[in-house]
């Protein structure tokens, strides 16, 4: 088994998993309100095969989201049945694309080499644009989102 908070370890995403977790933000985007996913897997050897997104319950409104504690929770212990992990949070923004205060505060993941993505535009862009219109943080220390260069990002997933 790998550690999850290796930065060797290589992210196996299922296109159907983008497509689910951009259909739920469009869907609160309709709203006017951003959205969390959160996006599971199974460590094998130094790869995390990702499944499909958890959409967790969770508050929402303009610029903000947060996912309640008795739901946190509920999804740690249900992954952990199921011996998966969740190394990726994925979230919406309005307009352009970034890691706020807010979403620093309210992390759902906060071990170290946790990944965060924020799409823009509430998740309004064709799929196949996915990495033209999401950015990628990686948790470096505590409370220390970097921003993740391209050549990173090409070297740890697989789309």
């Amino acid at each position: 088994m790998s550690d999850l908070s290796s930065q060797s370890l290589i992210f196996h995403v299922p296109r159907q998993t983008i497509h689910q977790s951009l259909q739920f933000f469009r869907q609160q985007g309709e709203r006017g309100h951003e959205g969390v996913a959160l996006w599971p897997g199974k460590l094998v050897a130094k790869v995390c095969e990702i499944g499909p997104p958890v959409i967790p319950r969770q508050i929402t409104g303009p610029r903000m989201y947060q996912i309640p504690a008795d739901e946190s929770f509920r999804i740690i212990k249900s992954t952990a049945k199921q011996n998966l992990v969740i190394p990726i949070q994925i979230h919406s923004h309005p307009a352009s694309a970034y890691h706020s205060e807010a979403d620093d505060e309210y992390a759902f993941l906060q071990h170290l080499n946790a990944i965060s993505i924020v799409v823009s535009c509430f998740g309004h862009f064709d799929p196949d644009e996915f990495l033209e219109h999401a950015v990628f943080y990686r948790l470096r220390g505590p409370d220390l989102w970097e921003l993740m260069e391209l050549s990173e990002i090409k070297r740890c997933f697989a789309f």
